[in-house]
């Protein structure tokens, strides 16, 4: 490969460049992928290449090659000398070429797969719909409902984030993901007993009230219709039936919790993601995440929780399967081994929210 290599030198407490342009001087972009200059056949020059991780804010200071920006990692802005990236339509265009490679090789034997995974799909949903329990997230266990699974041909290369700074107005709702049995649930209750600084959303029900209920404090009752063109219109970021009801987590029940100067904290299916981000609430989500199989085991025993090794195999095949489809989406992983620990690790983010800059999607602060 040849050319001419052309890099600017931003001298120290000089204006940004391109200040006149349409483009903002200098981008800053969240990594959706991880990359190592040595590894890149297309670089002109390795040596001048930056390593970056999935999830590091970069800081993209000229865009006027088209296969190759400049820019420099979050918290090394003193470097004399920025570093090189694959652009946004390079890293896009190599990927979707793996994608196409990747669907011809796959494309034998597919139908065959499909049909076996439909099978045993079918089986996994029929044993549970016999189950009867309370969820984590607080009423009874039904089939979530959701409307936004993530596009497999989505091919995600940089997300442009700014700096958001905390306001006393507004904080973030916390939502917790994870697969089940995996102490989301004891994790909430333990920010859930700070009832004054933490708080639930109010579910909406289409059962009837029972007597010793509360309206606006155990459930929202609604009718049916009502609750059935709520979902057309997109109000719950969540929603399912149990028993001939509805049940749902609404937009506006957070907006209440977020309202009164509190933290709502939330366990979600990763599904309610997308219609919860595209929202004005700034939700900060955390993956609560097993160990290791053998530190699960132990984890099990220690607690006096009977288990099957199928069942921990499922935990951890399930956590894998959401970072690797919703990973984009998640702001913290904490890997759940002692909950006391997993607990402090949670709250200490928590109490760095309310204080310290946090870099978000920049169209949270467009909008």
């Amino acid at each position: 490969m040849t050319g001419t290599l052309t890099f600017l030198i931003v001298p120290a407490g000089s204006p940004p460049p391109g200040g006149g342009g349409r483009d903002p001087p200098v981008l800053h972009v969240r990594s959706h992928f991880d990359y190592d200059p040595e590894d890149d056949l297309y670089i002109p020059c390795r040596e001048l290449g930056i390593s970056f991780q999935k999830g590091d804010v970069l800081h993209v200071i000229s865009r006027e090659d088209p296969n190759w920006w400049q820019a420099y990692r979050e918290g090394e802005e003193d470097q004399t000398l920025a570093g090189l990236i694959p652009s946004q339509s390079f890293q896009h265009q190599r990927e979707s070429m793996k994608v196409a490679i990747a669907g011809e090789a796959g494309q034998r034997g597919k139908s065959k797969e499909q049909t076996k995974g439909a099978t045993l799909l079918c089986a996994r949903k029929g044993r549970k719909k016999k189950k009867k329990a309370s969820s984590e997230a607080g009423y009874p266990l039904y089939a979530t409902t959701t409307h936004d699974e993530p596009d497999p041909e989505e091919i995600l290369t940089y997300e442009e984030v700014a700096l958001y700074y905390p306001r006393a107005s507004h904080k973030r709702p916390i939502v917790l993901i994870g697969p089940p049995n995996i102490g989301r649930h004891e994790l909430r209750q333990r920010l859930m007993a700070d009832s004054d600084r933490f708080a639930a959303a109010v579910p909406h029900t289409s059962r009837p009230r029972r007597e010793c209920e509360v309206p606006g404090q155990d459930y929202h009752f609604i009718s049916r219709a009502q609750f059935e063109a709520d979902i057309l219109a997109r109000k719950f970021v969540e929603h399912g039936e149990y028993e001939k009801a509805y049940y749902g987590t609404s937009l506006e029940a957070i907006r209440t919790v977020v309202g009164s100067g509190k933290i709502c904290v939330l366990n979600l299916h990763p599904q309610s993601l997308k219609l919860l981000r595209a929202s004005d609430l700034k939700p900060y989500v955390v993956l609560v995440a097993p160990p290791s199989l053998e530190k699960l085991r132990q984890k099990k025993i220690r607690n006096g929780e009977p288990f099957k090794e199928e069942e921990l195999k499922e935990i951890i095949a399930t956590a894998r399967d959401m970072e690797a489809r919703w990973g984009h989406l998640f702001d913290m992983i904490i890997i759940n081994n002692e909950t006391e620990r997993a607990y402090h690790q949670l709250l200490t983010e928590i109490n760095s929210l309310e204080r310290e800059p946090q870099w978000v999607p920049a169209s949270w602060l467009h909008n």
